[in-house]
């Protein structure tokens, strides 16, 4: 396969879902909003018109091709790619009008799980941050300059609060990073933050509890900028945490990270077995 026609396919296809989110972003007031799991995680047509789009995109041109989409489900296809992509990661941002959120689109194969190609869109901010394997990540087509942030003292983290039962470890996982880091920040979209450890617009992030279409592009845009991207159980290089909990940082910085934030889930026994590959 080639991964710059992937990587291309994937950016129209990220494009055409950015244009139908913004377009309703406008008429926002219109949209029927609904609660999937819970007051935190909302779903409007909005989010599923872009999905619509995004696949829409990906049928015409490879259409033997496996979808999985938040919205839509698994679409099995038999080319040995699988796409996944998130039509709007951060959809409480979204219907708020506020700026962190996110289009997604991420190639893998289908048997390892190996991300190939990733685009994240944040249409908010009119930036592309896009990678592929064996090139670094670009951001409106230049090339980021490498991970280097060494000082975790001067180091600003990305927080996700992760699933119902995680999060009553936020508290403490905010006490045992805030005194040792630069600041703390809480977006609110894991494709979105991942963009931004990976353009340096953030030095790290923890986010437990994600889903694939939240974070397969946005692991690739991380590694290929150099930066490690893992779980509490070690580094997970080339694929994703099979855990869904991602901690994602220049190399200087990984460890230090998880050295503040295992003993924290290790104590409360939420840090799975180790694995990594597709979920």
């Amino acid at each position: 396969m080639n991964l710059d026609d992937l990587l291309s396919l994937a950016r129209d296809a990220a494009r055409a879902g950015a244009r139908t989110a913004a377009s309703w972003r406008g008429r926002a007031h219109r949209l029927l909003v609904e609660e999937k799991a819970g007051p935190d995680d909302l779903v409007s047509q909005a989010d599923r018109d872009t999905e619509h789009a995004i696949r829409a995109v990906l049928a015409e041109h490879r259409p033997y091709d496996t979808v999985l989409g938040e919205e839509g489900g698994t679409t099995e296809g038999r080319s040995g790619v699988r796409w996944i992509i998130d039509p709007i990661d951060g959809t409480t941002n979204y219907l708020y009008g506020r700026p962190d959120w996110a289009v997604s689109v991420a190639a893998a194969e289908a048997d390892s799980g190996r991300p190939l190609v990733g685009v994240v869109v944040e249409p908010a901010l009119g930036l592309l941050t896009e990678a592929r394997t064996g090139t670094r990540t670009s951001a409106d087509g230049t090339p980021v300059t490498p991970l280097r942030q060494h000082d975790l003292s001067r180091a600003l983290v990305e927080l996700n609060f992760g699933r119902p039962g995680q999060r009553s470890l936020a508290g403490p996982a905010v006490s045992a990073l805030l005194p040792r880091v630069r600041d703390l920040r809480r977006g609110g979209s894991a494709a979105a933050a991942l963009a931004q450890v990976a353009t340096g617009r953030a030095d790290g992030l923890w986010a437990p509890g994600l889903q694939p279409w939240d974070c397969a592009a946005g692991v690739l845009l991380v590694q290929q900028a150099g930066g490690t991207v893992g779980d509490l159980t070690g580094p997970t290089p080339g694929t994703l945490p099979r855990t869904g909990d991602v901690l994602a940082a220049p190399p200087t910085l990984w460890n230090s990270l998880q050295a503040l934030l295992a003993p924290v889930y290790s104590a409360a026994g939420a840090i799975p077995e180790p694995s990594a590959g597709p979920r």
